[in-house]
């Protein structure tokens, strides 16, 4: 079977090998932070987010004398820095960076890198370290700030290296780089001893490397971008796999975060339309495929929409596509059924029949292997069932779904409920707005109750950790990446409390951030599953009634309390307008949620799991 040809993809179009070179290492100064600055400059980085120590003055040195190649950005804490480049790097395209100090600084990094890992976004988290000859006394910080920063950071990494000297610096970034953006993307590390950071360059090594050519099929440049190659599936796994689904009556795609990192958009809806397959997604997967076409019945799980749950119990074929079945999607793994067949295509082999056993395996980058699956299907001439009647099931699932739905995004009733939100917010944004939802609840209204028309990735949610927090640092990646898009934050009370030292960062840099307080009073979460489990009480956990507003208005935002639902069309749309931080703190229905189960388990008395 032949490949086609690459379809027309920006970020790939941009690789040339031949046009890499080696770092400048023209201008002074001339130590290893400055080394580092032009390794980055190499592979594409226009941005790194941190926050200095000691250790790292080196590389702000270094940024601070190629300020018209790279910035860096300076926020408020170390987490934030890593969510920042998160979000920088899910809507650029590009490898995010970020750095920290040793010790306490490195402590804050797991969050961020933890959901880096588990949602497959690629980042190198730059780490300074205390000069090698001090590593004797990291026992109980005995040297100040010690830590054994690379047993803190392993687990939540796809590849660490610690930097020894100068010379091995450009291999070593290289890999850190190579490493982030190949395969299944995600975040690494490289920690850089001070004492090479601040060690001047020797005069043969700044002349070895000028002169170096960068080795043969390793051009920086793409591995700046991601996904840095794209496997293409074996030919005979995608005969397999099409013959199943040639003959699958009610065939349901289920398309995670890989198909939106891949670009598959195209490819995915070529399939769907060709197999007349229902196309569900996961919160990461949103964007997979516009949600207000006939196919799309929207996200599926936990937090999904009764469209998705009707198709998947209704499917006899379900092709999973660059998800990892996460307990999320699959209803903590009670579907797909196992009376239902299923085949997966992913780019990473471990993921293939991880959770449920399959028919067919297809290990592939997303859109090479939509691209085969939908050449293969195109090109068979074999009899094929009538699958109208499964598209008017597919219908009337979509209709009602969006009956309820609109009828609840209706809602005039106080305090506000979420879904009206949802549907204010969707009617004031443009096609280039990017939303950034929290953890928790707010991903669930964000992603279930607000319709994306246009694919990609327009709505970006924390689905690794799934920690709260995420939202606002995250949107200081979005907004940095591009300043003429407006970005949309979507956070509760409890999640923003997280991180309201960013108003500052944010106010700092002049970001065109709306930021959306779904005000609840507290952990909306926990509240309903203590409701469910334990019944009444606990009440102390809930939190005191903090006004928001007020408090962006401390850090110089432009800001509103609003309470009546009538409010919310206009204070929005000024909002978005402005071009300037503000915030609109909604107070919100308190019993309300977007996790069906939690809702079914208290209107009859039972109990369901914390994940619903």
């Amino acid at each position: 079977m032949a490949k086609p040809a690459p379809s027309g993809d920006a970020d790939l179009a941009t690789h040339d090998e031949s046009a890499s070179s080696s770092p400048a290492l023209n201008d002074a100064p001339r130590h290893g932070g400055a080394l580092l600055t032009d390794l980055l400059i190499e592979h594409g980085v226009e941005f790194v987010f941190g926050l200095p120590g000691g250790q790292t003055l080196a590389l702000y040195d270094g940024i601070s004398h190629r300020s018209g190649q790279i910035q860096h950005v300076l926020v408020r804490d170390e987490r934030s820095a890593a969510y920042a480049a998160d979000g920088y790097a899910r809507v650029t395209g590009r490898v995010g960076v970020c750095d920290a100090t040793v010790g306490p600084g490195t402590a804050k990094l797991p969050s961020g890198l933890g959901e880096a890992l588990g949602a497959s976004i690629p980042m190198v988290a730059l780490v300074s370290e205390l000069p090698a000859r001090l590593a004797p006394h990291r026992y109980r910080s005995a040297a100040s700030q010690a830590l054994d920063q690379v047993a803190l950071l392993a687990p939540v990494t796809k590849w660490q290296a610690t930097v020894p000297d100068l010379e091995t610096m450009p291999d070593l970034v290289r890999q850190a780089f190579r490493e982030a953006s190949t395969g299944r993307p995600g975040p690494t590390a490289l920690f850089l001893p001070q004492d090479v950071l601040d060690a001047p360059l020797p005069p043969e090594l700044i002349e070895r490397l000028r002169h170096a050519p960068t080795p043969a099929g390793s051009a920086p440049a793409r591995f700046g971008r991601f996904p840095a190659f794209r496997p293409w599936p074996d030919p005979a796994d995608i005969e397999t796999a099409a013959g199943v689904l040639a003959r699958a009556r009610k065939p349901v795609i289920v398309a995670g975060g890989g198909v939106v990192i891949s670009g598959a958009q195209t490819a995915l809806l070529s399939c769907a339309e060709q197999l007349s397959a229902a196309v569900a997604t996961s919160l990461s997967g949103k964007g997979s495929i516009a949600e207000n076409h006939p196919l799309s019945v929207g996200i599926l799980g936990s937090m999904g929409s009764p469209a998705a749950t009707a198709a998947m119990d209704a499917a006899d074929v379900v092709l999973l596509v660059g998800t990892k079945a996460g307990s999320g999607p699959t209803f903590n793994w009670t579907r797909p059924r196992t009376d239902q067949t299923v085949i997966q295509l992913d780019i990473d082999p471990a993921e293939l029949g991880r959770v449920f056993p399959l028919s067919a395996a297809v290990l592939s980058d997303a859109r090479s292997g939509l691209q085969a699956l939908a050449e293969f299907i195109d090109n068979d001439s074999g009899p094929n069932p009538d699958r109208a009647q499964w598209r008017a099931e597919v219908a009337d699932y979509n209709r009602n779904w969006r009956s309820d739905r609109d009828t609840e995004r209706a809602s005039n009733a106080q305090p506000i409920m979420p879904q009206r939100v949802l549907g204010e917010l969707e009617a004031a944004l443009r096609p280039d707005d990017v939303i950034i939802c929290d953890a928790s609840l707010s991903s669930g209204w964000g992603g279930v109750y607000l319709e994306q028309i246009a694919v990609g990735r327009k709505v970006l949610m924390p689905r690794g950790l799934a920690g709260l927090g995420f939202a606002l640092p995250a949107a200081i990646g979005v907004a940095t990446a591009n300043r003429d898009r407006r970005a949309v934050v979507l956070t509760g009370d409890g999640a923003l409390g997280y991180a309201v030292g960013e108003f500052a960062t944010i106010v700092e840099q002049q970001l065109p951030i709306t930021v959306l307080v779904l005000n609840n009073r507290s952990l909306g979460w926990i509240r309903w599953y203590r409701r469910i489990t334990f019944g009444s009480g606990w009440e102390d956990q809930d939190f005191g009634d903090i006004d928001y507003s007020a408090v962006a208005k401390a850090f110089g935002w432009s800001a509103e309390r609003v309470h009546e639902p009538d409010q919310l069309r206009p204070t929005m749309l000024a909002a978005l307008d402005s071009r300037q931080p503000s915030l609109l703190d909604l107070i919100t229905e308190t019993w309300t949620t977007p996790v069906a189960a939690h809702q079914r388990a208290v209107d009859s008395g039972t109990t369901t799991g914390y994940g619903g």
